[in-house]
């Protein structure tokens, strides 16, 4: 999140510094609490051949640094082919755009301890803060060379809290003329799919032709998937894609809920509507609820098409402050040390710790169209929160901020992840104690 992408030397067991955006970047900007930073990292599915992988990072576009990449900051970087492209805006109604999201491609010419090679911007999209920017980047591992899929690029974008806005900003998650609240198609490389695709506005990439809004007018044509406050990160397992969808801070009244959504194409996931199986409270924005699931395709704040598009439900739901308060990401478990979750969807809870499972198939019924039809999930009992509290506290000095939560009896954030290897085994990460951990056996 600091800036700095490491490389880990296996037989060392130590990271190395690979690339340092803070120094690379004028704009560069983490802030603590929000999700800025260096935000995350995708291989392309040819990388062996290639050698291209995908990052995103967040920029102050306050600052009246130039935001170009500083040169003689790293000795192997080529930045003769970089270009800082147009800013794609986020709807902001009385509130200024203040961070911009970068998504950066690397081509590395060898395997060398710090990156070797050519820098090339894709997109850049202007956020209206820290909150719920573009988050995660995933390929389809199930595509092969000559699919339709092969090499696109799925990137998940959150809504910027707009959803919880009592404003305008509220349609925000609706609106199909900006990238927020969405999950977005594109092909990073402008030399493949070139009869079925057509060139970005910024000459960055290519829109594949099958999205499902490329010949709606005034929407952006780069959209997959709709309405959604938070889809912090993705999955693929096969040819499903899942998002782990962070619910609602209870800002707006109504139920708050943590999500996990199968994404199709053109799906609308109805948030700030409904969020789980409810609806939210009636908005000012919106006026009444739809009782027939259905919402008339909106392009912008004024522009509502002669159309009426069915909501899609989400698979799986738990209660915040019940289970916990954020979903974390998770992974279809496929690994040989968990036989009896072997096909299960494993997720988290990011502040409790807590783990839990569901399987594929019920995720996939429950997806019926009706809010109310939930996979059933059941938990995966750890002495994970004890662990890393007992090593919180041999770190932490009694007069730090975390030392004096726990000094007050505060609850413990353990701050949780998960992570997948090439064998399918899951990794447990936590940031509250600084541990990777690989859960042994499940009985």
């Amino acid at each position: 999140m600091r800036g700095v992408l490491y490389r880990v030397d296996k037989a060392a067991k130590q990271p190395r510094p690979y690339i340092d955006f803070k120094a690379l970047f004028p704009r560069f900007v983490a802030e603590p609490s929000f999700a800025s930073g260096l935000l995350a990292l995708a291989f392309d599915p040819d990388y062996r051949r290639n050698g291209r992988f995908y990052t995103i990072h967040m920029e102050d576009m306050t600052q009246t640094t130039p935001a170009a990449p500083r040169s003689g900051v790293m000795a192997g970087l080529d930045l003769s082919g970089y270009a800082v492209t147009a800013g794609v805006p986020t709807p902001s109604g009385p509130a200024p755009l203040i961070r911009e999201a970068v998504v950066v491609e690397w081509t590395s010419r060898d395997r060398a301890d710090a990156f070797m090679g050519q820098a090339r911007e894709i997109l850049r999209v202007q956020l209206m803060n820290s909150i719920h920017p573009i988050n995660d980047l995933a390929f389809n591992p199930a595509a092969r060379p000559g699919d339709a899929d092969w090499r696109a690029l799925y990137i998940a974008t959150g809504d910027g809290g707009a959803g919880e806005q009592a404003d305008i900003r509220r349609l925000n998650p609706q609106r199909l003329d900006h990238f927020g609240g969405k999950i977005i198609r594109i092909f990073p490389d402008l030399s493949i799919h070139v009869a079925t695709s057509e060139v970005s506005e910024n000459g960055q990439y290519r829109i594949p032709r099958d999205n499902p809004f490329f010949a709606t007018p005034g929407a952006r044509r780069e959209i997959w998937a709709t309405g959604m406050r938070n889809p912090h990160r993705m999955a693929w397992d096969g040819g499903r894609l899942l998002a782990f969808v962070i619910g609602s801070n209870g800002l707006v009244p109504g139920p708050r809920y943590e999500t996990i959504d199968l994404i199709t194409r053109g799906a609308n996931f109805a948030y700030p509507l409904r969020e789980g199986p409810e609806f939210k409270a009636l908005s000012p924005v919106y006026g009444a609820v739809p009782t027939d699931n259905t919402l008339p395709l909106r392009i912008s704040d004024k522009v509502m098409l002669d159309q009426r598009v069915r909501l899609r439900d989400s698979a799986l739901a738990y209660k915040t402050t019940v289970e916990g308060n954020a979903i974390s990401n998770g992974f279809v478990c496929r690994g040989a040390r968990w036989p009896m979750l072997k096909g299960a969807v494993v997720f988290g809870d990011i502040t409790s710790g807590r783990i839990f499972y569901a399987r594929m198939a019920d995720l996939v019924t429950a997806t019926d169209g009706k809010p109310a039809t939930l996979a059933r999930f059941g938990e995966i009992r750890t002495d994970l929160p004890q662990l890393a509290a007992k090593r919180m506290q041999e770190r932490t000095s009694s007069d730090s901020v975390a030392g004096a939560n726990m000094a007050a009896g505060r609850p413990f954030r353990i701050d949780m992840r998960l992570a997948t290897d090439g064998a399918g085994e899951i990794y447990v990460l936590t940031k509250s104690d600084g541990m990777i951990r690989l859960v042994a056996s499940v009985r």
